[in-house]
This record gives C-alpha cells, structure tokens and sequence, in this order.
C-alpha cells in the first residue's frame, strides 16, 4: 500500500502539471481569437487557485523549517501548475468589451452578448450612491429574455460609458412626442 501511494503521489504532480498547463493552452487560444477588444479588466480574482498556490508555498517553507526533505522536483511541479491555473483563471474571468459585445468571461458563454441583443440597460449603485455597474436585459440565442449584472471598476467607467452611448444609446433613442389632451382630441 506505501509503495502505491509512493507511486500515486510521484504521477499525481506531473499530471496536474499536465493538465494545468492544458488548461492555459486552451485559455489562451480562446483569448486569442477575440479580437477588437476595446476594454478588458478582471472580474473576480480566482480565490481556489491563489488559496492552493498559498498552500503550496506555505507546506514548503514548513518543511524546509522543520529540515525536512523536500523534493524539490515535486514542489516545482505543484508550484508550475499551480502558477499556470492561476494564469489560466485570471484571464478566464476577464470582463472583454468589443465592438461585437460584452464578453463577461472566456469561461462562461452564457455572460456573453452582443451589443444588438440587448434590449435594456441600467446602472446600479451601491448604497453610498457610487457607480458600481451595469444590468443589461437582453435576449439570449434561444429567444429568452435574460439579465447581466457588470460590475464595472471605477478606473474603467468613464471608458465603458462612453462604449455604450456609441452602441447603445443610439439604438435606444426616442423622437419624443407630442401628448394631446382630452380636449384637443374631442375637437
């Protein structure tokens, strides 16, 4: 039973560090291909993969404190892998805005809009009256009505703002007209 855990854990690092770096490959090739990318921000720093590189680095510094031997090919190993899902997860949950839409993370295809399936927008604001983000109501490829909520951060606003009046907001306007009242429309 030692010498298969042994064996387990001496294949386990190299195939996550396989499969982490797989992961990057694919991430990249997906980031690659949007093109006409406008604005660009992270949407939540991935807390599972900074919590494992932690991890990683917290049990080797203890068994280097503690005079331990550490493999030290096994470390690096966890460390790469842990260094590449972390990449991977960053640009995974990046906020893309294009002049073909909003794509609300690589990852999640169902955060990604077109500029002419929206039908709505609003702001939102946090309880001290701050611009925190945008809802958007729009129709999804099935025909159902759907809502995206984009935080957006203070340094991008001004930016994304403009971004909607040029696509949005042109769409949205309306000619106003003239309201008759009861007497005009009895004449």
């Amino acid at each position: 039973m030692a010498e298969l855990l042994r064996m387990l854990h001496g294949v386990l690092p190299v195939c996550f560090f396989g499969v982490t770096l797989l992961f990057l490959l694919v991430t990249l090739l997906h980031r690659w291909q949007v093109k006409r990318v406008r604005l660009q921000w992270v949407g939540r720093w991935p807390l599972l993969p900074t919590g494992f590189l932690l991890l990683v680095i917290g049990l080797g510094v203890y068994a280097a404190l503690e005079g331990q031997a550490i493999p030290v090919l096994r470390l690096g190993l966890y460390f790469s892998g842990g260094m590449f899902w972390l990449a991977a997860s960053v640009l995974s949950a990046q906020v893309l805005v294009t002049e073909c839409g909003i794509i609300g993370g690589l990852s999640r295809s169902e955060r990604s809009i077109g500029w002419g399936q929206i039908v709505d927008y609003f702001p939102w604001q946090d309880e001290k009256g701050r611009l925190r983000g945008f809802v958007f109501l729009f129709v999804d490829l099935h025909g159902k009505r759907r809502r995206l909520n984009l935080a957006v951060p203070p340094a991008q606003q001004w930016a994304f703002h403009q971004m909607l009046e040029r696509h949005l907001d042109s769409r949205f306007e309306l000619t106003m007209q003239q309201c008759y009242g009861k007497k005009a429309l009895e004449e």
